[in-house]
């Protein structure tokens, strides 16, 4: 049964006649009731479903990443779904007749903080090593502006997440890979964020080894 809480414009909860009432995100949100349909899914259907459980798959895993670098973009949205929406539409290529997660495409944050330059990574003696040019400092870039980092093991679907380890002023940044790693395609991304948490830049994909 639903409750009309105030009268016929008001909000209610529950069903009333053809339509389910509820809160969402602190709204009051009206849908329809449900329909079961026995349709076999159009080949645009199960593209679209393919490429929402392999970019939830990806971008589930990552979400400390993903809340912190889109937490500024979000309105009534979360951050998760405001990255899964940016990336749905941008981080896909067709192979053949099915559709692949384009790594290097990937963003896990967005925002005005300026980005690395000339980031490169290069894995040495157990280590994976990112390093940067220095920048001059402006209102969207700082010294103390704080870099974080990602890589991910394509093969054992694996993540080394690191967030805000380390300054813009440092210029490089090493990260312990494990044994078993070694031999994997991994794919490495870094971003930087201001000092007090407050901005974000875009997430930049520097490679993979």
């Amino acid at each position: 049964m639903g409750i009309l809480r105030s009268g016929l414009v008001g909000p209610f909860r529950k069903k009333v006649g053809s339509v389910i009432g509820r809160r969402h995100r602190k709204q009051n949100v009206i849908t329809a009731l449900h329909n079961t349909s026995h349709k076999p899914f159009s080949t645009a259907q199960q593209d679209s479903q393919l490429k929402l459980g392999l970019l939830n798959g990806f971008l589930s895993d990552i979400d400390q990443l993903v809340n912190m670098g889109f937490k500024a973009l979000t309105k009534n949205n979360s951050p998760v779904n405001e990255a899964f929406s940016y990336n749905y539409n941008h981080a896909f290529v067709k192979n053949g007749d099915a559709f692949l997660i384009d790594y290097s495409k990937i963003v896990y944050s967005r925002g005005h903080i300026v980005i690395p330059e000339h980031p490169q990574v290069v894995f040495t003696a157990g280590q994976i090593t990112f390093s940067w040019l220095p920048q001059k400092q402006s209102a969207y870039c700082q010294f103390t502006d704080l870099a974080s980092f990602l890589v991910y093991n394509f093969s054992k679907k694996k993540y080394i997440m690191q967030l805000n380890v380390t300054s813009r002023y440092a210029q490089r940044h090493s990260i312990e890979i494990p044994p078993d790693y070694r031999g994997d395609i991994l794919h490495c991304y870094m971003s930087f964020a201001s000092a007090d948490g407050k901005k974000n830049g875009d997430s930049l994909y520097v490679g993979a080894i």
